[in-house]
């Protein structure tokens, strides 16, 4: 399993951005879902090595070229991440799983990241470009949490759902108690789909099925 993402470091804000988020496993790179979620999480940097000319060797249909003073690095896996790779991997023997996110600031802890969020929304590196969400003909996972009821975050996921093919749309969602399934998913009237977060449905005695998702 392995991981890697474009990294920003802004010393003078005090805040840190990770974007682009590729996670791999296995001996193939065929891209089996993508997921959207609020903000990147624990993982960092594993070293400085710049892998873009690696990943671009693999002529990945999601990859974005890194712009400027921009590169791909490896990263470590958090927890998040090695719960999604455990239960794709039950499923797959080897692909891609993409993480994008309604904003690119890195903290672990949601409720200071949005408060970071809010004290840095003028970043730019705060909000992927359209340009760079390419969710190809992969299913797409909704799992972006409460925190997305919040005015600008809101905003954000509407963005990212509408640059999906609405026939590949699903979300992370309650069937029981304690029981959480990736679910087909129909924007509201709005354009918003609401879910719950991997963080938590991972956790706390839960447990996350596959679901309605085609395998």
């Amino acid at each position: 399993m392995k991981c890697f993402a474009r990294w920003e470091k802004d010393d003078k804000a005090g805040v840190y951005f990770r974007d682009q988020t590729i996670l791999q496993f296995g001996d193939n790179w065929d891209l089996k879902y993508s997921f959207i979620l609020l903000n990147p999480g624990s993982a960092l940097p594993k070293d400085e090595n710049d892998q873009t000319d690696y990943l671009r060797s693999k002529n990945l249909p999601f990859f974005v070229e890194p712009q400027d003073d921009e590169k791909y690095v490896e990263f470590s896996i958090d927890r998040l991440m090695i719960d999604i790779l455990k239960l794709f991997t039950s499923q797959f023997d080897g692909g891609t799983i993409r993480l994008y996110n309604l904003f690119n600031l890195k903290n672990q802890n949601s409720g200071e990241a949005v408060k970071q969020f809010e004290e840095n929304k003028l970043h730019p590196k705060m909000f992927a470009k359209n340009s760079e969400i390419r969710f190809c003909d992969a299913p797409v996972i909704v799992a972006s949490g409460g925190n997305a009821y919040q005015e600008n975050l809101k905003t954000e996921l509407v963005r990212h759902i509408k640059l999906a093919y609405q026939d590949n749309l699903y979300k992370l969602g309650k069937t029981a108690k304690h029981q959480f399934s990736f679910l087909k998913a129909t924007p509201d009237e709005t354009g918003f789909i609401d879910s719950y977060h991997p963080s938590y449905t991972f956790k706390y005695g839960n447990k996350t099925e596959i679901g309605e998702l085609r395998t």
